[in-house]
């Protein structure tokens, strides 16, 4: 199976509705950024998560999800304490 790269951009911005992104802050567009980035994991995903056996996908999966979890909770902690200061 090929990943379908507009399909990733669609449910990446379904997934933005509930936990939006402060774009206001940057200088990047929105589209490009999200196209860049789903391009750039798809092309990873073909060349090196796709080949693993089905158990090691899914601990890459998990442990991606929690590491990119963790760093958004770390930046939304140092955001908050920023606006505190």
């Amino acid at each position: 199976m090929t990943i379908n790269l507009q399909a990733v951009e669609e449910l990446i911005k379904e997934i933005e509705l509930a936990d939006p992104i402060d774009w206001g802050m940057l200088r990047i567009d929105e589209e490009d950024a999200t196209r860049l980035i789903a391009s750039s994991v798809i092309e990873h995903y073909e060349e090196n998560i796709k080949p693993m056996t089905e158990a090691d996908r899914e601990y890459v999966v998990i442990s991606s999800i929690a590491k990119l979890t963790l760093e958004n909770f770390v930046l939304n902690v140092k955001l908050s304490q920023a606006r505190n200061s």
